[in-house]
């Protein structure tokens, strides 16, 4: 049974779900500009064994817009997940983040060491230099008409229906097979302040001189024909980390838990349960 309700909190008020029992895993989103919808549809398997729980960071979907200064910083998005575990009596948890939320997850893992017990990052750039493989693959995957209409949106003031047109358009560079786009939750799609000013606070980021610094176990997920977050650029992340895997998800590009689901859900249950028996977490409740 999954559980909804929105977490009252100092800087902002989250919407979060909850499913299922035991060891706990926070999911964050990917975005910014989307919510917990595109994933945790998605995320069934793992709540037949977890304490599973989404939730819509700051500014989309259901929780509320935040206030005061520079609001939608990177630092807020890691204080939200700290905020978030407390509020929910969490001690320690796993943390899962794919796309931007991997970003976030990193960021936490630098800052929070202490409340983390495992870390998977799925799809997740550790550098800005992502955005180069993107645009090196967009001229090879799209075809013209495509190319077209993506060039005319450089003069159209942002908005839903052109953030969300263009990840129709992008849909060869983030999926095996751009038909699996109509399993996400386009709906959801929401361009908003937070949107642009995400990024702006990320500018030129490059966390690949401190993954060394992160010594709790890693998962690092991959999807071999993602053209965002390459495999090769999975691969140097998962080399940098100390305690990391690396799992290629072989028929996925960068939404491998809608591509390869039910594969999806076995690895990540593998690693939380390998790198977890010795220590007696795993099926333990969840506070």
């Amino acid at each position: 049974m999954t559980t909804a309700r929105t977490m009252i909190m100092v800087d902002v008020d989250l919407y979060c779900t909850e499913e299922g029992e035991g060891f706990p895993l926070i999911v964050h989103h990917g975005g910014p500009g989307l919510d917990q919808s595109v994933i945790s549809p998605h995320l069934g398997p793992l709540a037949k064994q977890l304490h599973l729980i989404s939730f819509d960071h700051r500014g989309s979907g259901r929780s509320a817009q935040p206030r005061g200064p520079d609001p939608y910083h990177i630092d807020h998005f890691v204080d939200d997940i700290a905020a978030l575990a407390r509020a929910l009596d969490l001690q320690r948890f796993a943390l899962l983040g794919h796309s931007f939320g991997g970003i976030v997850g990193l960021h936490f893992a630098l800052s929070h060491p202490d409340l983390l017990t495992h870390l998977i990052l799925v799809c997740a750039p550790t550098s800005h230099h992502y955005v180069e493989d993107v645009e090196a693959a967009i001229p090879d995957r799209l075809d013209d008409a495509a190319l077209s209409e993506l060039s005319s949106f450089q003069d159209s003031p942002p908005s839903d229906h052109i953030m969300r047109r263009s990840l129709e358009l992008l849909a060869p560079i983030y999926f095996r097979d751009p038909a699996s786009l109509q399993d996400l939750d386009l709906d959801s799609v929401r361009f908003g302040p937070q949107t642009q000013a995400v990024w702006d606070s990320l500018e030129g980021f490059d966390l690949r001189p401190r993954l060394g610094e992160i010594q709790v176990p890693t998962l690092v997920v991959a999807g071999a024909h993602d053209r965002s977050v390459t495999t090769e650029r999975a691969r140097e992340a998962a080399d940098a980390l100390p305690q990391a895997s690396l799992l290629v998800m072989k028929k996925s590009g960068h939404y491998p838990f809608v591509e390869e689901g039910a594969a999806f859900a076995s690895g990540v249950l593998d690693f939380l349960k390998a790198k977890s028996k010795r220590k007696g977490l795993f099926g333990r409740r969840s506070s």
